[in-house]
C-alpha cells in the first residue's frame, strides 16, 4: 500500500454494500475521506486494518 491505509473487504454483494450505505443502487468501492462523527471507521474489525 502506497499511502499506508487501512483496507476492509466487505463481505457482502455489491447490493448488499449499497444498502449499507443507503444508496439503491450497487456500490463497488467506498472511501471515507472524513469520518466526521460517524461511527463507520470504529466498526470495522481491526484485523481487517492490516491487510
Amino acid at each position: 500500500m502506497l499511502s499506508k491505509t487501512g483496507v476492509h473487504h466487505y463481505n457482502g454483494t455489491n447490493r448488499d454494500l449499497g444498502t449499507a450505505c443507503g444508496k439503491y443502487f450497487r456500490v463497488s468501492t467506498l472511501a471515507i475521506e472524513d469520518p466526521g462523527d460517524s461511527d463507520i471507521i470504529r466498526s470495522v474489525p481491526h484485523e481487517a486494518e492490516t491487510k
